[in-house]
């Protein structure tokens, strides 16, 4: 009875180390951590989801406004323009793989209201494929010569459920809630946590975006348990035309850390887009080049398909593959496309072409919106539209 009762403080001893070891090494991104407990429970949060977002340096809070809001700002779910699926595979360090998945959808607006409101399900899953296992006997000596007995497998999952929508023209505000859900070996933990986060349109170029993130319960394993990463986030985006992007974000941790997050993308042709970006709470204890992100990106029909390289110096290189697909286009978005048609017919009889028109940002922003099928069917509105457009606001 005393050989068991040993060896159960000492597997739980080992559980408990592992835990901490894999909830620091891949997730703090091997920075020092000052939580109250000695370290952030659930820090995988704290990984960028999506090749877009992570190639421009993590800067994403203030361009929520697509599938990837549930995760970097709910507020930009009362920004979205149709049905969106995001997914992504990420190849982490050593073994370990991180998913994403998130589905958004507009909701119809009550009569005679202006406000738009979006909900978003999102999972984000990190795996750490199978480890060796080794154990001790309880005098210390290692089991099996410290050779591997087996092994196990350890994921950090988290599941939210996000509801977002405008206040005004300009201002959006949005909240997740999250059930994160972590398992090591036999040994599992379950926390609860919120976002809340908010869009201004400060005009047709600059965007402002806030957020704070992680609010909630402690994830504990056997008898301890350490808080989740709370953050605050606040960036501005920058978007001159259709071809350039800059965004920069500040992030301000509950252990008082503070960090910058920058990005820029530049978009030569309709189709493709190159992306780069650098974060400042990667560098510790690693080389400046730890900081780095860059990327690309094909934009198909509306969709996205994205790839981003995020190196760790010594400790190896991060691949993100990520898709953003796009099912159609609110009812209002299809209105301003016919309207932006009747415009570009008023300025190409004022001597302008319509090739020339058909470059504009704004009429390439609402070709994307929208599916071939919408494009046709606006391209020859019917009489009904047409007295539409003509009456009266």
């Amino acid at each position: 009875m005393e050989r068991k009762v040993q060896y159960d403080v000492v597997g739980s001893a080992r559980k408990k180390s592992f835990a901490a070891v894999f909830l620091l090494f891949p997730l703090g991104f091997f920075r020092p951590v000052q939580a109250a407990s000695g370290i952030e429970g659930a820090s995988f949060l704290d990984i960028p989801v999506g090749a877009g977002p992570a190639a421009l340096g993590a800067a994403y809070t203030a361009l929520a406004t697509d599938a990837y809001a549930p995760t970097w700002n709910p507020a930009g779910l009362g920004r979205l323009t149709g049905n969106e699926v995001a997914a992504q595979h990420l190849a982490y360090l050593e073994s370990m793989n991180y998913e994403y998945l998130s589905f958004v959808h507009p909701l119809d607006a009550p009569q005679g209201s202006v406000t738009r409101r979006g909900i978003g399900f999102s999972m984000q899953y990190l795996g750490s494929g199978d480890i060796n296992r080794t154990d001790i006997n309880a005098d210390g000596t290692p089991v099996n010569n410290g050779d591997s007995i087996g092994t196990f497998s350890s994921h950090f999952a988290s599941y939210n459920l996000s509801y977002g929508q405008t206040l005004t023209e300009k201002l959006a505000v949005g909240l997740t809630g999250k059930l994160i859900n972590a398992k090591i070996d036999d040994v599992g933990a379950n926390a609860y946590a919120a976002d809340l986060g908010a869009l201004y349109a400060a005009n047709e170029n600059i965007q402002l975006g806030a957020s704070l993130t992680n609010m909630g319960t402690p994830i504990k394993f056997i008898s301890e348990g350490d808080n989740l990463p709370m953050a605050f986030r606040v960036g501005a985006a920058y978007k001159p035309n259709a071809h350039y992007l800059v965004s920069v974000e500040g992030v301000y941790e509950k252990n008082g850390a503070a960090n910058f997050h920058s990005g820029a993308e530049w978009r030569p042709m309709e189709a493709f887009s190159l992306r780069a970006g650098y974060r400042t709470d990667t560098l510790s204890g690693l080389s400046p080049l730890a900081g780095l992100s860059t990327g690309m990106a094909l934009h198909l029909w509306g969709q996205e398909f994205a790839y981003a390289w995020i190196p760790y110096g010594d400790l190896g290189d991060t691949q993100y593959f990520s898709m953003l697909i796009r099912f159609g286009a609110r009812a209002e978005a299809r209105r301003n496309l016919i309207q932006y048609q009747a415009i570009k017919a008023h300025r190409s009889s004022a001597g302008r072409t319509t090739e020339a028109i058909s470059t504009e940002p704004e009429y390439q922003q609402l070709m994307q919106l929208l599916s071939d099928d919408d494009v046709h069917a606006a391209q020859a509105p019917t009489t009904h539209r047409s007295s539409e457009l003509r009456a009266p606001s």
